[in-house]
């Protein structure tokens, strides 16, 4: 190696050293700053598990198909059971411990409102043996968001009552109709009713109309006369014009 050689390696070889050096030192400060935001991650992240708060770096974002379903399914759910009562379910005591179950599906300023509803409804089944089913054809959303949602519930009630003439015959009716709006609100994670509107009797909400102190007084839109009375008062209408159609798809 020649003396022109070896001056230009000394020349170079400090250059060459010092951009390692800078690159290291980027290195090691772009692997600290990851270690510190991953800490940072985990530590926020859901549940004290480890596991957990490294599986929620891998979660997706709340599904809107998913709230849409479980907002549909909610509704439905409670308007079958809201409109299903019997008999059968009448205990020995007078109470009917199943139907006043429905109020778990709703928020506890509307369960608290049913609650009373459901006695009127109890009572009725012991005076009067009527047996109702609740059947749901269409549910449809109306407005959702990730709190509250208002749902269009169609379908319709079948019913009927002891035949006074022969015993253990029963008098089917011809089934009725209806329309609800019934409003929805997110409550730990579920769906939970909070207010129920049928469209088609003109009165205020369920939850807006105030709770009659007495017994019940009417019998059902379109029963025949002379049937024994019906549902309770503070039960939401389920006699529609002829004209009415199930909504929602």
């Amino acid at each position: 190696m020649t003396a022109e050689e070896i001056s230009t390696a000394r020349s170079t070889t400090p250059n060459a050293r010092f951009r390692w050096g800078i690159l290291g030192l980027l290195l090691g400060v772009l692997v600290a700053g990851l270690g510190v935001s991953a800490y940072l991650v985990l530590d926020k992240g859901v549940g004290s598990n480890p596991a957990s708060k490294l599986g929620s770096l891998f979660e997706s974002g709340s599904d809107p198909a998913k709230g849409r379903e479980q907002a549909l399914a909610a509704a439905r759910t409670f308007v079958q059971r809201f409109n299903t009562y019997g008999p059968d379910m009448l205990e020995t005591d007078g109470t009917m411990p199943e139907y006043s179950a429905v109020g778990e599906l709703m928020t506890a300023k509307f369960a608290k409102i049913f609650k009373d509803n459901a006695g009127y409804a109890a009572q009725v089944v012991k005076d009067t043996g009527i047996d109702r089913k609740g059947t749901v054809y269409a549910v449809g959303v109306a407005s959702i968001d990730n709190d509250s949602s208002e749902l269009l519930v169609a379908g319709i009630v079948n019913f009927s009552y002891p035949d006074p003439k022969k015993t253990g015959e029963r008098i089917e009716f011809a089934p009725l109709r209806f329309r609800y709006q019934v409003s929805l609100v997110k409550s730990g994670g579920s769906w939970k009713v909070d207010d129920l509107d049928d469209l088609d009797d003109e009165l205020p909400s369920f939850g807006e109309a105030s709770i009659p102190q007495g017994a019940p007084s009417s019998d059902p839109s379109g029963q025949p006369s002379g049937s024994p009375s019906g549902d309770p008062s503070a039960d939401p209408s389920t006699d529609p014009s002829p004209t009415t159609s199930g909504t929602g798809e």
